[in-house]
């Protein structure tokens, strides 16, 4: 199958999961994944090449994949990479070695992949699953299995179950990419690759007792990979057909003898937040064969698209009772069934108000159907969606194009490309009636609407009452789960926690763990998580017979929906006119280029980028792609962010520009049209807006179909919010009371609160780089939200930037329209540029451990530091200046002579992208590294990583290696990074390393070029002053810069990072029944919280000399000093404390 251009996705699929494990294998299909993936040696041959693989296993699938370039470059001539792949994945497959070194690697990673990913997230995702399938194995045979068990299969059970399931016949390959008309050619590469597999055969009884040590295909692998002789084999082996069964009960036909509506089973946790409650009705899937099929389909997403508008527009009363509520219907390949779920989020106080709205507007769509301006409305929007991605069709990532081939055949779909599809909904679409949609949606939504009711909806339906003309009829419940916080506050408001976004997201095998790992259950009143209540906490008490009976309350009911007024403009185009006449906006020439140059220059020749600047001071970017043919994006963008805000309460203190950009966002309108009235506006046009802000900046991306004036609506949009953004009282309380959930959840997440111990220990005083707490929300107003927001947002300061299926005409009429007719402003004041200033006091802080009480055992751990600037030359802390000329370095030869090697390392070391290319090399060898050494070498972790926080305005950042690991095992795998970290002036990087990170960053570079959110990253900031190195010269330069990079320019990089104890930050974070020896335990969140303030206090104290002892200002001068003394005064303060007591 045709896929994106110059790379070719290649897997490798074997029907095998964990539903089809016996007792005594659960987790087996996971550990031989792994197993048999990374331990072949071809695979490792990929590295370096460009190529991406993985591995996944799931309830009926293990999957090995590789995505990889056409062409390989890296050694000598270019080769294709075809070859390779296929070899590589028939190793995988059917030649693997199963070496004991290998087998115990992977043991321990499986293990250490279990506690990661053991998070209270997917343990709420296991108790969904568990009652949505309770009748069946799905409901507790996960893929990651039993870790009792992992921890004791030896080779011999290993290979036993792969023999039983891997071999040829039960394998399916698939090849999509840029493959062109060269299907012999494929086919004779895939013969060559699989063509020797032997075929599998049924064993014959054996005498021997040697059964185990066979592969399915005739051929016995000792530990160093050296055939036995083959025993009797019987009949080939052909594909398993008979299957493990998985029955589902389903929520349709008639009732069976004794079944009762469902009752609500309830999921009660300590590090639960809301109150979150779900509602399953599970369905046979109906295979897309037919044109009714897909009009089903088409409707379905009409029911949703009407519902969930409604529900907005509940959400944005005074004080919505509800924090989400949402309805999603979809086929899931990976459990075999089709599933309805409503799911309703609110604080646990508003539980019954969340309720009551959610059943209200399910009721008035199930009852009244769709208004005949609804049904238009989102065929039409639909109907656009199909078109932009029949037009995209080619540009379709690969990987995206197999997951939808792979999920279509394992649910039985007729499988067409976005084309074929969007000419068949052509034909038919516009045939749809009001009558059939609201059919569909009476069967659809009757298992909310009338739960409890089911027998007399039955009984109806066979009458021929009632408008369930609709397959499969009238349908009902299934499962019913709440996920309940087990404490809350006194007044019922939430106290800590999160929950997943999707149910099943983590059931595949890179994020699960194991459940029989004591997920408690409501039932389980002795649960140790249940227990000893946090001060000021209280226990949230709340029966399932209450839940139920809000569900089935008779009193909620509902009149037919009013119809909604849908815009054709946000600004008129007499108003425009009027503008225009008025502002008379005009381009003048660009700051770089001085004010006798053109204010039209043409599109850069390397780059194909436009440079615009208005007469009112906003900068314009623009530059054509094809990614995403009838599609674009635009980026605004305030130089500011969070960086300018206040410290510390007041109606201007911390979080005035975070919470007032979500204030913003909330409010969801401008001008004088109504957020319902805007919302249809943007449905309409496929307009879809993010408004934001980081530490430097404010931003919105508006994501937007070319075609029907869809640029012109977006810049009508973007004019009315800079002129007439919408200031509302109540958005303002829906976006404080998002930032306090936010910031009460901090105390009950292990990664989040063990990152903010070490940005605390970093930072000191200085808050803008975190949460603003209560007590700083509660002190902010609208004024001053107000004023520290638009102040940013001021025409001058403002960037633009375009990127998609433009034309350059269009563009510049547009822009010059309507966002030269934004009215200018005083010039904005000069940005103070505040940079956080790294603090380095006592060891006790810089080195912490703690823990967190929970069920589960869970370890993480944090090394962090100062790092160096992106722009500008390493070690120079002052302001940086534009460029006067940039020149491109060259990439020299093998024999460049010394002269020349001096000059061009002149001329790379004085380009604005140096240090950020050296930075983004030497991060890509220390990931690296991490992996081989502490991962794969050592097995004591599943995932570590080292990640650097870099800005553009600011001249500090502070780079992260984050480990997880469990409780035994943390503080080696702790200290094994930090000495990958120290590592490197002793263990030079090779020339093979710099051209793996090199490959791997050009790879991940053309790649991403097709993305045009990709390409709007590289636009942003061209003209903005605040960033004067970035010029269209970086974008030129960019390939180039990489290739030129020298292992001395990785090593200057590297000189940069300060790796010694007095520089370096250290947290680990336990969570568990009972804490490591070491560690103080934390009882919830309040006691978090509390001594994360005693932690702010004393840094607060290191920030303000006056108020500090002696013990603490020696430490200080120390660090300044770099004296070294920082470990040792720790001690003596220690020892004084000692003796005080």
């Amino acid at each position: 199958m045709q896929g994106e251009a110059r790379r070719v996705a290649t897997p490798v699929g074997e029907p095998i999961g964990s539903v089809d494990e016996e007792k005594d294998e659960q987790g087996i299909a996971h550990l031989v994944e792994h197993v048999t993936f990374l331990g072949s040696a071809k695979r490792e041959g990929l590295l370096g090449t460009g190529a991406r693989s993985n591995a996944y296993t799931d309830f009926h699938h293990t999957v090995f994949h590789v995505h990889a370039p056409l062409v390989n470059t890296s050694f000598g001539e270019p080769t294709p990479m075809l070859p390779q792949v296929l070899e590589a994945l028939a190793e995988i497959a059917f030649k693997p070695e199963f070496l004991h070194n290998r087998m115990e690697k992977e043991r321990r990673a499986v293990l250490a992949e279990a506690q990661m990913m053991n998070t209270i997230e997917y343990r709420v995702d296991c108790q969904l699953l568990q009652y949505l399938h309770e009748e069946n194995a799905l409901g507790y045979r996960f893929p990651i299995g039993k870790t009792d068990q992992v921890e004791k299969w030896d080779r011999q059970m290993l290979m036993a179950f792969w023999e039983k399931w891997y071999f040829p016949a039960n394998a399916v390959l698939y090849i999509v990419g840029d493959l062109g008309s060269e299907v012999p050619m494929i086919e004779a590469l895939i013969e060559r690759a699989f063509g020797a597999v032997p075929s599998g055969r049924e064993r014959l009884p054996s005498s021997s007792g040697e059964s185990n040590s066979q592969n399915g295909n005739g051929v016995a692998h000792s530990g160093n990979g050296v055939s036995k002789e083959p025993v009797a084999l019987g009949h080939l082996k052909r594909k398993h057909e008979v299957r493990p069964p998985v029955a589902h009960r389903f929520g349709c036909g008639p009732l069976k003898a004794g079944e009762a509506p469902p009752t609500a089973r309830v999921f009660k946790h300590r590090l639960l937040q809301h109150f979150m409650l779900s509602l399953f009705c599970k369905l046979p899937v109906q295979p897309m064969t037919r044109i009714r099929d897909m009009r089903a389909a088409f409707m379905v997403r009409i029911m949703l698209s009407v519902l969930q508008f409604r529900l907005n527009r509940r959400y944005v009363e005074a004080q919505p009772p509800f924090i989400a509520i949402e309805l999603d219907q979809s086929d899931s390949g990976r459990e075999g069934c089709a599933v309805s779920t409503l799911t309703i989020t609110s604080e646990p106080k508003d539980w019954r108000g969340a309720i009551q709205v959610a059943i209200e507007e399910v009721r008035r769509l199930q009852r009244f159907g769709v208004t005949a301006g609804e049904l238009e409305r989102y065929k039409m929007a639909l109907l656009r969606d199909s078109a932009q991605a029949a037009e995209q069709a080619l540009s379709v990532p690969s990987a995206d194009q197999l997951d939808f081939i792979m999920e279509s055949l394992a649910l039985g779909h007729t499988v067409l490309d976005q084309r074929q599809s969007h000419e068949l909904l052509q034909e038919w679409a516009e045939t749809v009636t009001q009558e059939e949609v609201n059919a569909l949606a009476a069967t659809y939504l009757s298992y909310i609407s009338h739960y409890r009711a089911e027998e007399e909806l039955l009984a109806a339906a066979e009458k021929g009452e009632g408008e369930f003309v609709m397959p499969p009829g009238p349908v009902r419940m299934t499962s019913i789960v709440a996920c309940l916080p087990a404490f809350t506050d006194p007044s019922g408001q939430s106290s800590g926690g999160g929950l997943p976004l999707q149910r099943g997201a983590s059931m595949t095998t890179d994020k699960h763990v194991d459940p029989a790992a004591a997920v408690p259950t409501g039932d389980e009143e002795e649960d140790s998580n249940l227990q000893d209540v946090p001060e000021g906490a209280v226990r949230f008490e709340l029966e399932p017979a209450d839940i139920e009976e809000a569900l089935a309350a008779p009193s909620m009911q509902v009149e037919a929906p009013e119809d909604v007024d849908v815009p054709k403009y946000l600004l008129s185009p007499e108003e425009v006119e009027q503008l225009v006449a008025e502002r008379q906006p005009r381009f003048i020439p660009l700051e770089r280029y001085g004010p006798g140059s053109d204010a039209t220059p043409p599109a850069d020749s390397a780059t194909g980028i436009v440079q615009r600047r208005l007469s009112n001071g906003m900068k314009i970017n623009y530059c054509q792609t094809d990614n995403e043919p009838q599609a674009a994006m635009v980026r605004m963008v305030a130089a500011g962010g969070r960086a300018l805000e206040g410290q510390g309460p007041g109606p201007s203190g911390t979080g005035v520009v975070s919470i007032g950009t979500r204030t913003l966002s909330e409010s969801g309108t401008v001008g004088n049209w109504r957020r319902d009235q805007l919302e249809l506006f943007c449905i309409s046009k496929l307009i879809n807006c993010l408004l934001d802000a980081d530490e430097e900046f404010v931003f919105m991306d508006v994501h937007f179909a070319i075609g029907e004036s869809g640029l012109q609506a977006v810049m009508e949009l973007l004019h009315l919010f800079l002129e007439a953004p919408r200031w509302e009282e109540s958005a303002m309380a829906r976006a404080k009371q998002m930032w306090l959930s936010h910031y009460r959840a901090l105390g009950k997440g292990l990664e989040r609160a063990t990152a903010d111990r070490i940005m605390t220990s970093m930072l000191g005083p200085d808050r803008r780089f975190r949460d603003p707490n209560p007590e700083e929300i509660e002190a902010l107003t609208l004024e001053g939200m107000r004023n520290a927001v638009m102040t940013q947002l001021n025409p001058s300061n403002i960037e633009i930037n375009i990127v998609g299926d433009i034309a350059g005409a269009d563009v510049d009429n547009v822009v010059l329209r309507y966002l030269g007719t934004v009215s200018p402003r005083a010039p904005a004041q000069p940005l103070a540029v505040l940079p956080p200033v790294i603090l380095y006091p006592p060891a006790h802080l810089r080195r912490q451990a703690w823990h967190l009480k929970d069920s589960d055992e869970r370890a993480v751990a944090y090394i962090a530091g100062k790092a160096p600037s992106r722009w500008g030359s390493f070690g120079a802390d002052s302001p940086v200046t534009a460029p006067v000329m940039v020149v491109c370095p060259q990439v020299l030869p093998p024999n460049a002579s010394s002269a020349q090697i001096e000059r061009n390392t002149q001329i790379r070391r004085a380009h604005p992208l140096y240090a950020d290319v050296s930075l983004r090399l030497l991060t890509e060898i220390m990931n690296s590294r991490l992996f081989t050494t502490v991962r794969d070498a050592l097995g004591l972790t599943y995932d570590v990583s080292f990640e650097l926080s870099l800005y553009d305005r600011l001249r500090t950042g502070w780079f992260v290696c984050h480990v997880t690991s469990t409780h035994a095992k943390i503080d080696e795998a702790l200290d094994a990074s930090l000495r990958v970290l120290r590592s490197l002036p002793l263990q030079r990087v090779t020339p093979r390393e710099l051209l793996r990170a090199k490959r791997t960053v050009l790879t991940r570079h053309e790649s991403e070029m097709k993305n045009n959110v990709y390409r709007l990253g590289l636009l942003t900031h061209l003209q903005n002053e605040h960033v004067p190195l970035k010029v269209p010269e970086c974008l030129r330069d960019l390939r180039t810069m990489y290739e030129a990079a020298t292992i001395d320019d990785v090593n200057d990089a590297y000189a940069q990072f300060q790796m010694d104890d007095d520089h370096v930050f250290t947290c680990v974070g336990t969570s568990g029944p009972t804490a490591p020896a070491r560690t103080p335990v934390l009882e919830g969140s309040s006691a978090v919280l509390a001594e994360q303030a005693a932690l702010q206090a004393d840094m607060e104290a290191i920030g303000q000399p006056k108020a500090m002892d002696g013990k603490l200002l020696l430490s200080v001068m120390a660090a300044i000093q770099g004296s070294g003394l920082g470990q040792a005064l720790g001690k003596v303060a220690t020892q004084k404390e000692g003796e005080k007591q």
